[in-house]
């Protein structure tokens, strides 16, 4: 016969390891979702670049008569801009040098929220969720699912070396 302080431990056992198990499951699919918000991400700003380049006529107008971006001439703005969105978006979906291109993308989400003088609250709304997620990538990098992690991985291997060497022998005396 189970005692009631026994039983209670028994529960309490079984809940703290299906909640492990749950826990597992979840930090499991972190890569995939890494992968995925990376990806949704990269899509935005690159179809924002392939747009300008579509019709740079148009991109230099709208640079000129929309944005307000101060110190710069109109056309190199857009060209800044478009080089970001483009190479910032390609190194952020393959995940090489992912903080980096986050943190690009991120300040580019910020001018272009504060220098469009016509943004609706719904288009800031975005434009902040959007910068949320920048900034998880630049605190916790593109994940395993990334080409940062390739390279680590790779120098990690180059590092280690191919024999074992007794700690004695390196050791000073």
């Amino acid at each position: 016969m189970i005692h009631k302080a026994e039983w209670w431990r028994l529960i309490l056992d079984h809940v703290v390891a299906s909640y492990g198990r749950v826990v597992w499951g979840l930090e499991a699919l972190l890569p995939l979702f890494d992968l995925s918000a990376r990806l949704y991400l990269a899509q935005i700003f690159w179809t924002g670049g392939i747009v300008k380049l579509s019709s740079w006529m148009s991109t230099v107008a709208l640079f000129t008569k929309v944005y307000d971006v101060p110190l710069l001439p109109p056309e190199m703005v857009a060209y800044v801009t478009t080089a970001v969105e483009l190479g910032g978006s390609f190194l952020l979906a393959i995940g090489l040098a992912g903080r980096w291109a986050a943190l690009l993308l991120f300040g580019l989400n910020i001018v272009a929220s504060i220098s469009h003088s016509q943004l609706s609250e719904a288009a800031l709304q975005e434009a902040f969720y959007i910068g949320t997620l920048f900034l998880y990538f630049i605190l916790h990098g593109p994940g395993l699912l990334s080409a940062d992690a390739v390279l680590r991985y790779l120098a990690g291997r180059k590092q280690t070396p191919s024999r074992s060497v007794p700690v004695a022998a390196t050791s000073a005396p």
